[in-house]
């Protein structure tokens, strides 16, 4: 098994950061980016075997709402990939990055990532996401994340530009119950895109919903698994709400495991203290 790490964010915000902009994680790549280092090397030293970067958040669009210009996105972008090899350099341990590619919802900031059917056309989305991935690709990144998926159309539109990528991606979805996408497709016509993927599988879900997803779907492909802690994403008031409980227990990781996941790791709400706890 491979250890992935667990939520940026809540590494930053138990470190003393408040992400409080549409940015979230990504703001501090400008502001403090010492902290997105220290970040990364709390889950490291927890363990981690694959670092994600702060890239997830960033869009030219976002970025642009925050008085960005096209070169201080671009700069970011780049200074994402470079803070996490900096990190996995200072540790002197063997540890992979992986560029997180996040979807077009991220970039509205109003949970659209959980819901998916944004109601754009195929073009607007293949613009979004295009020179982002150029530039991500550029930084010389181990992995590709395209993470938090919502639905099929949009890993179509990437899978597209993402023809003869020379760097190895995984790509990952976000779900609801009945072993379905957030978008409404199943899990198994989700799994069966990634023919070109290094893995697939599930990323901020509930712990409890995973089991069954990853039973419900057959794949010639690992399956990566890093779930949230079981909390509601409120985004309107840009904080999680309820209670995550449900965690990682040895019970799920060995569900998960037989299941077929070989990557796990934790998503918002899974701190470097869990991610040292998992034993994988």
């Amino acid at each position: 098994m491979i250890k992935l790490d667990g939520g940026l964010s809540t590494a930053l915000e138990n470190n003393g950061n408040k992400l409080t902009t549409s940015l979230w994680t990504g703001e501090l790549i400008r502001s403090n980016p010492a902290q997105i280092t220290k970040a990364h090397l709390d889950f490291i030293n927890a363990g981690a075997q694959i670092i994600i970067t702060s890239s997830y958040q960033l869009s030219y669009p976002g970025c642009s709402a925050r008085g960005w210009s096209e070169q201080e996105t671009d700069q970011a972008l780049i200074t994402s990939t470079k803070l996490a090899k900096v990190a996995a350099t200072q540790s002197g341990k063997s540890v992979k990055v992986a560029a997180s590619v996040g979807p077009y919802g991220a970039s509205l900031a109003d949970g659209s990532e959980y819901k998916g059917n944004y109601g754009v056309s195929k073009s607007v989305l293949k613009d979004f996401h295009s020179r982002r991935l150029e530039l991500l690709i550029s930084t010389s990144p181990d992995y590709l994340a395209l993470e938090t998926m919502p639905d099929t159309f949009e890993v179509e539109i990437l899978l597209e530009l993402l023809k003869d990528c020379p760097i190895p991606f995984w790509i990952s979805y976000s779900c609801r119950q009945g072993n379905q996408t957030n978008g409404g497709q199943s899990f198994q016509a989700a799994v069966d895109l990634a023919k070109e993927a290094m893995a697939v599988g599930i990323n901020c879900t509930r712990p409890e919903l995973i089991t069954d997803l990853l039973r419900s779907a057959s794949s010639s492909k690992p399956f990566i698994v890093y779930p949230n802690s079981g909390r509601v994403w409120d985004a309107k008031h840009k904080v999680w709400t309820g209670s995550g409980s449900a965690g990682f227990s040895d019970q799920l990781i060995s569900e998960w495991v037989g299941a077929g996941a070989q990557i796990i790791g934790g998503c918002c709400g899974i701190s470097a203290a869990e991610i040292a706890d998992l034993s994988i």
